[in-house]
């Protein structure tokens, strides 16, 4: 998966809930891209200057005046029943996928909510997303899953900028077969174990950053060098 062929794509950006401090940290977003809130991810479309197309979930935490202020001027309103068994994320991003969509960038604020915010890194590895380029902007990162659990090898590029903190996680178990290029410490075709923290606070050295694994799920995290 090459984050540089931006052809053929279709771009949607998915929006969950919480807080954004600092809106300059989520980077520049797709101009073209479909816009889909999960509940009470509505409330980060003014500050990011969105337009929202539909807005998924049992809407228990948006406000209900904007959510009437938005169905009014013609954004399509899914209403879920509360006792569900699936968060609002996963509504979002099943519901971006069934419209075709094959760039997902997925835009979270923090809330006081530990379930939700490890509850979004799960949904990021949905069956329905594995042939799709998401990116989730969360706490001044990008994180980008990384799934080969099928043993058949999965890969991604990744632009950064030299002196960038790199995680490269395993997710859900071990990860085998994992090799980097781009990084000080790289990997060669090596175990990240689900129980080890080896892969953490490495650094770009280039401007793009590459990762593959043979079988396992892999969750890469790019913090800028300058947070540090």
């Amino acid at each position: 998966m090459d984050d540089s062929d931006a052809s053929n794509r279709r771009s949607f950006v998915v929006l969950l809930g919480g807080e954004i401090r600092d809106i300059a940290s989520i980077g520049a977003i797709p101009s073209d891209a479909t816009v889909i809130a999960a509940d009470s991810g509505l409330h980060l479309a003014d500050p990011l200057g969105l337009s929202v197309s539909t807005v998924v979930g049992d809407m228990d935490s948006v406000d209900a005046t904007a959510l009437a202020a938005v169905e009014a001027l013609g954004t399509q309103v899914l209403r879920y029943s509360a006792d569900k068994d699936a968060s609002d994320a996963e509504l979002a991003l099943s519901h971006a996928a069934a419209l075709g969509a094959t760039n997902i960038t997925v835009i979270a604020g923090r809330s006081s909510r530990l379930d939700h915010e490890l509850g979004n890194f799960a949904v990021l590895f949905l069956d329905e997303l594995r042939s799709r380029r998401v990116e989730l902007r969360v706490a001044g990162a990008r994180v980008f899953p990384l799934d080969a659990r099928d043993g058949g090898g999965a890969s991604l590029r990744i632009p950064c900028t030299s002196g960038d903190i790199v995680g490269v996680l395993p997710f859900g178990g071990d990860a085998h077969g994992v090799t980097t290029r781009g990084l000080r410490w790289a990997l060669s075709n090596e175990l990240l174990a689900v129980n080890s923290s080896r892969g953490i606070s490495n650094r770009a050295v280039g401007s793009d950053v590459h990762v593959a694994v043979e079988s396992g799920r892999l969750l890469v995290t790019i913090t800028s060098g300058s947070e540090s």
